[in-house]
């Protein structure tokens, strides 16, 4: 690494000059003792880097690095007596990977045993942080900037990818001199008393510095590709690569020119760079991939010998990966630039699945699953998930499963993580052959509005027309006497159902209602209101902690979400103060007289007259079946479900009486009866009219939803990046 051409007027450039010419500080704490080196010594390299064929990849590897001057190998008996005070040794790991039978990490968290009170801590442990933080800030942005891109391209456009893969990443970056032998290691080897040490004079994979390093290298190249990007079209000259872009039918496929600019995005995740476009013409594609190798090579210089040398892989461009296509996959997922849809690679379609069949077969005999398994496949049903939104609302077993962290996960002891594994297999199997359409996974401006209030009496809620037409509804239901007992109150401390629960019910209730008296959701962008924080934590992150009934609730709602193809909720909070809409369909059964109303027509009469709706309007009132409304409670009664009872649904219910015109555009006008009820014991109107509410109501509720949107979007790269 080391900047040149355009990189040189970037802010980072004197950074990267000092770390091409000085190397990377690396700062490990205080030097180990000749009995802690001769321990680590004494405990070499990790099982997994001692079979035969581990060795011999190392020796290969190691041999390359050897020619290429980035390590050295130092025999242990000519220095153990008098050893350089930098000296830690770290177990190396020898680690299956995709291209190659394993990739060497160094495992420097790795805190060594001396005896059963002393301890080595490990390299990573010791690390003062030193390098800069600015560039790997925006890594886990990477993946939704480019899943954004696709959410709000045209639907008739065609997106075009291509990427490019920096070969041999950390090692590309030195160390300070004298500093490398923070990173030393025992070469594996079947011969015992033949103890070499290896001291790689680059960064290691495994320092936990060595990602921020890179990244303001790799950082820094993506910032001059989009400068060049930004420049006329023909004023680079072609890159030596450029011909390897081009050999793709996709490419050649691609219309006659036409007017218009370049719409493009630029994104590296650490050592991979993604170039994604909808061009007027190949010429746009050729200039895109110019600006992207040329920014590449200003950082890493090209190779003055041979491809195979060269900083961007020559093996991965041989294999297509940088020519032009509408199809590629991307950090682990597929992405469709025709359909604009994203799913796992197919890699890795088949391997979860199996993963957890090999699970459910486990938990079937009454066997245990290593913890560390668990959460290493855990984490990569959450990267899954990001193509399968509604997956998130199945793992909250799993969660509390982390936080009691035990040896084994016994999944026949405990149904509910029994069952949520079945239908994490399910979700990813029906995947296969669904992609999920990435504007599926953005939220955006309602096309309905929800809003709903759970009381220790019943529930009721509301549903308007935003940017869709829909007729608007209300709808009311009241709990059964074994719930409204089972409530925790001051006077009923055992109870076993919080008042959260009831408004999470409440809120899966008005979903389902929303599923039958909408045109449709899918696809459809939906807010939903309550007056609860807790329940609006949980349909935000679609998992609860600490609450069984909520738990259920939420796989229940992420099982819909899942059949109906919708997008993610919106789920906002309105103070309770100011929900007077759904006070009265919640409140409506007799504990406030003045609104009680022994009928769903009094229900309606009584609405009417409340909330007149603009033009002469008419509420409908929606009548939750019995079927339906059981299969909330059985959940608040505690009762174990499985997927198929929520995939398959009864008859949600009906409207009762003639259903009114489909009206949209009428959210805004619900702000403004966000005014307080009045006081329970006053014989006042239940609300007051909209022309008494404070014109900064509508307006506070509009920042508040568009606040919400914003912040449900990936970070804006900073450009460049070091600024602040």
């Amino acid at each position: 690494m080391c900047p040149r051409g355009l990189a040189l007027h970037h802010p980072a450039a004197d950074v990267l000059l000092e770390y091409s010419t000085k190397g990377c500080p690396a700062m490990t704490g205080r030097p180990w003792s000749k009995r802690q080196m001769q321990a680590a010594v004494d405990r070499g390299p990790h099982a997994s880097a001692l079979s035969p064929k581990a060795i011999a990849q190392m020796d290969e590897e190691v041999t390359a690095k050897l020619k290429s001057k980035q390590a050295r190998l130092v025999r242990w008996t000519d220095i153990k007596d008098n050893p350089p005070p930098q000296l830690k040794i770290s177990p190396l790991a020898m680690v299956p990977h995709k291209s190659r039978p394993f990739r060497a990490i160094l495992d420097l968290s790795f805190a060594i045993k001396l005896s059963p009170t002393e301890t080595i801590p490990s390299v990573n442990s010791t690390t003062t942080k030193l390098a800069p933080a600015g560039a790997i800030d925006q890594l886990g942005h990477s993946l939704q900037r480019i899943i954004h891109a696709f959410a709000t391209a045209p639907t008739d456009a065609k997106i075009f990818m291509a990427k490019w893969d920096i070969k041999d990443g950390f090692w590309r970056l030195d160390c300070a001199e004298g500093e490398e032998w923070n990173f030393a290691y025992v070469l594996p080897s079947s011969i015992k008393n033949d103890i070499t040490l290896v001291v790689p004079t680059s960064l290691q994979m495994g320092w936990s510095e060595s990602p921020a390093y890179f990244c303001a290298a790799s950082e820094t190249a993506r910032d001059v590709a989009a400068t060049y990007a930004e420049q006329p079209i023909g004023h680079l000259p072609p890159h030596q690569f450029l011909a390897k872009t081009q050999q793709h039918e996709d490419y050649m496929n691609t219309r006659s020119p036409s007017d218009g600019p370049l719409q493009y995005l630029i994104e590296v995740f650490v050592e991979d760079f993604i170039a994604i476009a909808m061009p007027k013409s190949t010429i746009h594609l050729d200039h895109l991939a110019n600006a992207t190798m040329h920014g590449i090579h200003d950082v890493f210089p090209p190779s003055t010998t041979t491809p195979d040398d060269d900083p961007i892989s020559n093996k991965k461009m041989e294999k297509g990966e940088c020519a032009w296509a509408n199809v590629k996959d991307i950090l682990g997922m597929t992405f469709d630039g025709n359909n604009k849809t994203i799913w796992l690679s197919e890699e890795k379609r088949d391997v979860l699945p199996k993963s957890l069949h090999t699970w459910i077969r486990i938990g079937k005999r009454t066997g245990g699953i290593l913890f560390d398994e668990f959460q290493s496949v855990l984490s990569k049903l959450q990267h899954a998930f990001l193509t399968i939104p509604a997956g998130r609302g199945l793992l909250s077993p799993c969660y509390a499963m982390l936080a009691i962290r035990p040896q084994f996960v016994f999944l026949h002891r405990n149904p509910q993580l029994f069952n949520a594994v079945i239908d994490c297999r399910t979700f990813l199997l029906e995947s296969r052959g669904s992609p999920t359409k990435c504007r599926n996974l953005v939220q955006g401006w309602p096309d309905y509005v929800g809003i709903t209030d759970a009381s220790g009496h019943g529930v009721g809620g509301c549903i308007v027309g935003e940017t869709a037409p829909l007729p608007p509804t209300v709808f009311r239901y009241q709990w059964p006497t074994d719930i409204s007992n089972d409530i925790v109150t001051n006077d009923n401390p055992s109870g076993r159902i919080t008042n959260s629960d009831l408004e999470m019910a409440g809120l899966l209730m008005l979903w389902l209602v929303m599923e039958d008296v909408c045109p449709t959701v899918s696809d459809a962008h939906v807010a939903l209101f309550s007056d609860n924080s807790p329940t609006v934590h949980w349909v935000q992150r679609l998992a609860a902690k600490h609450s069984t009934v909520a738990m259920q609730l939420v796989r229940a709602l992420a099982l819909r979400l899942q059949i109906t193809k919708a997008s993610p909720l919106t789920p906002l909070h309105i103070a309770g103060v100011s929900n007077s809409m759904t006070d009265i369909p919640s409140r409506s059964f007799g504990s406030e007289p003045k609104w009680h109303c022994k009928t769903d027509r009094a229900l309606l009469t009584l609405y009417n007259s409340s909330f007149p709706l603009p033009n002469q309007a008419s509420w409908n009132v929606y009548r939750p079946s019995s079927a339906i409304t059981t299969r909330v409670t059985s959940i608040l009664r505690m009762k174990l479900f499985t997927a198929d009872e929520w995939r398959r649904l009864p008859t949600i219910g009906k409207n009762i009486g003639d259903v009114g015109q489909p009206t949209s555009h009428l959210w805004e006008w619900t702000l403004t009866y966000r005014r307080p009820t009045t006081n329970i014991a006053q014989e006042s109107s239940p609300v007051s009219p909209p022309e008494s509410a404070p014109d900064t109501t509508v307006e506070d509720g509009k920042l508040e939803l568009e606040q919400s949107l914003a912040q449900s979007r990936p970070l804006a790269r900073r450009f460049p990046w070091p600024k602040a």
